[in-house]
């Protein structure tokens, strides 16, 4: 295993991960990372990289770690003009808790950045995934033996990514891949077969996320038979040359020396600036029409209806003078029914004064000790108002007076 892993970074452009190291500027360099380097005897280890005296990587470098294979991976494309680094790794053995620190030197060699790019997303599997199990030979083979065959001598890698580190969203499903992003480049223009394809799958680049029904390419095959499902609205061809997409329409003029900072923008994370005059020109009419007429027409629509219900039910709202009338004359004939009500109670016989004497009056009471005993236990009681109760303690009223003299008895 130690021994394959040797060979992957050699042809990667790794000499020794263990002495010391040779990369290339502009492509990509892999460390593998075992325990065999460590001096672990169990697989069973973690480990942290990061530049010497520095807490973390670069943006440029990433780390992933295989299950299958139980190996880490350190990988990046050192940008234009980068000098020499060393990366510090420290390995915990997670049986015995057992650390160990090794310091990895990677000289650095200029080389140009290839003229002719072609990039693309797989969709079915991560990293990790990809630097295993022979995925990588055979990704290489398609490109080199199927698409662009003139460029089986000097096809290099020039971007490793996942999708994530490139802004796409994780999947909803865990069990769904995250996806690599992988770019190829070469000092050979672009066969047929390339600008074929992306003539075909042109319309996809503005569709996010890439439509699943879209028809099938016509080079899908070959990436069918090697198991990697490639994302269409990903593949694109690029001419570092002019710094533009092969698609579009360049004047084909140099621009000249580019800033350090533009160019580290451009080595860093693949974006490619576009000059002013590329930028697309396009109106605005529809978007205004899109966002402020149209809710104002339904505003406006909306309002005229419930304003045309309102004045159609006016006469269901407002009462008219009939019901004004039938209010009021429930409101006297009500009065007059109270009024009636007092009246009557006025010549009934007061409680006081009457000389019937009931049940109740002749009840004699208990002489039992219980308190409760001595409570008259009488259904007429219960037949009894409230008001006569109420007057039974108020004393008679005085003599009704007429213009002032009393009458006599």
């Amino acid at each position: 295993m130690v021994l394959l892993l040797l060979m992957f970074g050699l042809i990667l452009g790794l000499s020794d991960p263990c002495l010391g190291s040779e990369v290339f500027s502009s492509q990509l360099f892999i460390l593998p990372l075992t325990h065999q380097n460590f001096s672990f005897l169990t697989p069973g280890v973690t480990y942290r990289p990061s530049l010497l005296k520095m807490p973390d990587l670069p943006s440029w470098l990433h780390y992933t770690y295989s299950p299958a294979v139980r190996t880490g991976f350190v990988y990046g494309v050192p940008p234009e003009g980068m000098q020499d680094f060393q990366l510090e790794v420290i390995a915990k053995d997670k049986h015995t808790y057992e650390t160990s620190h090794r310091v990895f030197k990677m000289d650095v060699l200029e080389q140009p950045r290839k003229p002719y790019e072609v990039h693309f997303k797989i969709k079915n599997m991560n990293v990790e995934e990809l630097l295993v199990g022979g995925r990588w030979d055979r990704l290489h083979q398609v490109i080199s033996s199927d698409l662009w065959q003139e460029s089986a001598e000097d096809l290099t890698v020039t971007s490793l990514a996942s999708a994530t580190q490139y802004g796409d969203r994780l999947p909803a499903s865990p069990d769904e891949k995250e996806g690599v992003y992988v770019s190829y480049g070469s000092s050979v223009p672009f066969s047929t077969a390339l600008l074929e394809l992306e003539k075909e799958v042109e319309p996809l680049w503005d569709h996010h996320p890439c439509p699943s029904y879209f028809k099938k390419a016509s080079y899908e095959r070959f990436f069918r038979q090697q198991g990697f499902a490639i994302d269409w609205c990903s593949f694109k061809l690029y001419n570092n040359k002019k710094n533009t997409l092969i698609g579009d329409d360049a004047d084909g003029e140099d621009e000249g020396p580019k800033s350090p900072v533009i160019s580290a923008l451009e080595n860093e994370g693949r974006v490619y600036l576009q000059r002013r005059d590329q930028v697309e020109k396009r109106s605005y009419t529809f978007d205004v029409v899109h966002t402020i007429l149209i809710p104002l027409v339904v505003m406006l629509v909306l309002l005229g209806l419930l304003t045309l219900a309102m004045c159609c039910h006016r006469n269901n709202i407002i009462p008219t003078g009939q019901d004004i009338q039938m209010v009021q004359y429930a409101s006297i004939h009500r009065a007059n029914e109270a009024l009636r009500s007092l009246k009557g109670r006025e010549h009934s016989p007061h409680p006081s004064t009457a000389t019937t004497m009931t049940q109740a009056d002749t009840f004699t009471r208990s002489r039992t000790a219980s308190p409760s005993s001595t409570l008259p236990r009488n259904s007429t009681l219960s037949s009894r108002r409230f008001e006569d109760y109420a007057t039974l303690s108020r004393p008679d009223p005085p003599p009704y007076q007429r213009n002032g003299m009393t009458p006599t008895r």
